[in-house]
């Protein structure tokens, strides 16, 4: 198949099946325009397709085990993409990204320590904090004039010499599309480890970093300590979250056993017969898919800028660096945020609020997928647009 500007400006029509992103009830109405949750409006690679449908004609679906087939595509596919060296033996399969969040603040940290994270970032992060019974200690990321984000390494440094046990990285960064350089990450990583603190990073966003930004894996670092875990999954990467499957990758087998235990007494521990075999299908045969998506996201992002610097020219974006989510200041407009969503589902587009992200650091911003056909993008940001300007 090709993989043109055609194939994904065709997008694909899912309306009544069950798609979160187009009929959540309280968020989606009928006529709206979805940018929020971050799964894209694309057909997926058909490998994946044939792969599922393979799997569902033989007629029996009991238990099922991950096998070392399964390592072996996700090593294949690092290796190729990221110029890492994953072992086989270094993996353990789980079902989401979240799960493994969770799974590492209640096997790495006691109830009681406290956690950094970097504010704005994914809603998840928080409360798989809180959730635990964990302090979440916020070292926000800093913003400057352009809407760029960077580490704030005295901020981190204050919470380490509190004792803090155990950071969690956004890496590439959700919701602020910054894709760490290695310095950055040298630095974050020599001073975890300077205080004996513990890092586990988020990199379900690895394979959406725009050239000339590259990705580095946490765990290409050589001062990386060996019991810091990777979490990685195809979700993002080839849009099938809803297949419910990624990994946690870790050198240390102390720590992938006991994170082994926590999933296992969870209930989260076995796999997914179809998420197996889509997500095989996917690191192995749909590197042409992904690069031609990079290319159409590539023209999303001029489309996006050109039609806000148009129509809200004070608002701002942050550089575009990673994922497929954008993230705009409307604070120059000075529209109350508790207005905001009201006005969106007026105009009849979904957004998602910045305040899911961080209270403070998040109020006045909106994340804008743009991991969709181009009309759909563009009708999205004129109702955007058309609700910030509603008088």
């Amino acid at each position: 198949m090709t993989y043109d500007r055609a194939f994904f400006d065709a997008g694909i029509d899912r309306r009544g099946t069950n798609s979160v992103k187009w009929s959540a009830k309280g968020v989606m109405q009928e006529g709206m325009v979805p940018l929020w949750v971050a799964d894209m409006d694309f057909a997926c690679a058909e490998p994946i397709r044939e792969a599922l449908i393979r799997r569902a004609q033989h007629p029996n679906y009991g238990y099922t085990f991950a096998g070392p087939e399964d390592a072996e595509a996700l090593a294949g596919f690092w290796k190729r993409r990221h110029k890492l060296d994953i072992r086989p033996s270094d993996t353990l399969m789980l079902p989401t990204v979240v799960a493994g969040l969770r799974a590492c603040v209640n096997t790495m940290t006691q109830p009681g320590d406290g956690v950094i994270i970097q504010t704005p970032v994914y809603g998840p992060f928080t409360q798989s904090v809180t959730e635990g019974g964990r302090v979440v200690l916020d070292a926000g990321l800093v913003r400057d004039a352009e809407g760029r984000y960077t580490m704030d390494y005295a901020a981190i440094e204050r919470f380490l010499r509190k004792g803090a046990r155990l950071m969690i990285l956004c890496s590439p960064h959700n919701p602020v599309s910054r894709a760490w350089d290695q310095e950055e990450l040298r630095a974050l990583v020599v001073l975890l480890k300077r205080y004996n603190c513990r890092l586990v990073s988020d990199e379900i966003h690895a394979d959406y970093v725009y050239a000339p930004r590259v990705f580095h894996p946490i765990l290409s670092l050589p001062e990386t300590r060996e019991d810091t875990v990777s979490l990685v999954s195809a979700s993002k990467t080839f849009n099938i979250a809803g297949l419910q499957q990624a990994t946690a990758v870790c050198r240390d087998r102390d720590t992938l056993a006991l994170l082994g235990r926590f999933l296992e007494r969870s209930g989260a521990n076995t796999g997914n017969i179809f998420a197996l075999s889509g997500t095989r299908a996917a690191y192995t045969h749909c590197d042409d898919w992904l690069d031609a998506l990079m290319s159409y996201l590539r023209e999303n992002q001029d489309a996006l800028k050109e039609l806000l610097g148009e129509l809200l020219p004070h608002a701002v974006i942050s550089p575009m660096e990673a994922t497929y989510l954008a993230w705009v200041d409307i604070r120059p407009y000075d529209t109350p945020h508790c207005d905001i969503d009201k006005r969106c589902r007026k105009h009849g587009v979904a957004l998602t609020d910045g305040q899911f992200f961080g209270v403070s650091s998040g109020e006045g911003f909106m994340r804008v997928n743009y991991g969709c056909p181009k009309s759909q993008l563009l009708e999205g940001v004129q109702r955007f647009a058309h609700a910030i300007k509603e008088n």
